[in-house]
């Protein structure tokens, strides 16, 4: 019950909180036991599509899961079919956050998540209906299922609003950057097979700016690839070498594997895809 009261508490504080004349459109806020969703617009975007956020706020040590939820958990489901006037939909996640779950480690947010959707109109000139249905999952020691529904009328070509919520959490969204150096970034200098692991695994090297640092890489493959918690290990030239183990390659997975490599640190994340020359896995 205390769990409880706090979540509302905390809803409830938002919403009473002073309002701008220029503050984007909400949602009401759609609430469980353990977590309420809303919508949030942000202003247009110069190339005419719509910014918005699903926002999710959970009860205190409650979490939910990213779109490659680790060893445990579910990824949220997203349902935007009742929406009208939706030529395309951009769902962009914040660098989620690794944590300890049951016998292993899962991957998703603690607390609270804005996770910014670019909306592109078929007719930019007339206003989009956005309705979301969404599935996800919320967990403290075992997970619960939860339902969500939210609808947000979104004008068009509203330019001169703020949303500071939306703003802060698409700031978390990787930067894509290509393999190799990049300065004043986090890099993703090289991938490979780790030849030396006595499990299958992979060997990155990585490197943050002189002020930045590297605090965690998730790596994500088509169909069920899992990979292990990485050990990471700085060098003397000042890079970082990541190693993980293969926990689970897709049958069949094999020659140029395409992954997404996300590496989470400072000045601020980023996103790498690249192809790898993976072995056909022993039988």
């Amino acid at each position: 019950m205390k769990r409880i009261l706090s979540l509302l508490a905390f809803v409830a504080a938002v919403l009473t909180a002073p309002a701008s004349a220029q503050e984007a459109a909400m949602s009401p806020w759609a609430k469980t036991d353990h977590a309420a969703l809303r919508l949030i617009a942000g202003a247009t975007a110069p190339s005419g599509k719509q910014r918005v956020g699903v926002e999710i706020v959970m009860a205190p040590g409650y979490k939910t899961y990213w779109r490659s939820p680790g060893d445990f958990g579910v990824p949220p489901i997203f349902d935007w079919s009742g929406s009208t006037n939706i030529g395309g939909l951009d769902v962009r996640w914040p660098a989620p956050e690794r944590f300890k779950d049951g016998n292993g480690y899962s991957i998703g947010y603690v607390g609270e998540v804005v996770i910014p959707v670019s909306v592109q109109p078929v007719d930019p000139n007339k206003p989009v209906m956005l309705v979301l249905k969404l599935d996800y999952a919320v967990c403290e020691k075992i997970c619960i299922p939860v339902k969500g529904e939210a609808r947000l009328w979104l004008e068009p070509g509203v330019t001169a609003v703020t949303s500071p919520r939306l703003e802060s959490f698409e700031a978390r969204v990787p930067v894509p950057v290509k393999l190799g150096p990049h300065k004043g970034k986090l890099s993703v200098l090289e991938a490979k097979l780790d030849e030396g692991a006595i499990d299958p695994g992979l060997r990155l090297v990585l490197q943050a700016p002189p002020d930045g640092t590297v605090e965690d890489v998730f790596i994500e493959g088509a169909g069920m690839w899992s990979f292990g918690k990485p050990t990471l290990s700085r060098q003397a030239d000042g890079t970082t070498v990541a190693l993980m183990r293969i926990i689970e390659q897709p049958k069949g997975a094999a020659g140029p594997v395409p992954f997404i490599i996300t590496v989470r640190g400072k000045p601020s994340a980023i996103e790498t895809r690249l192809e790898l020359d993976i072995p056909a896995a022993k039988p």
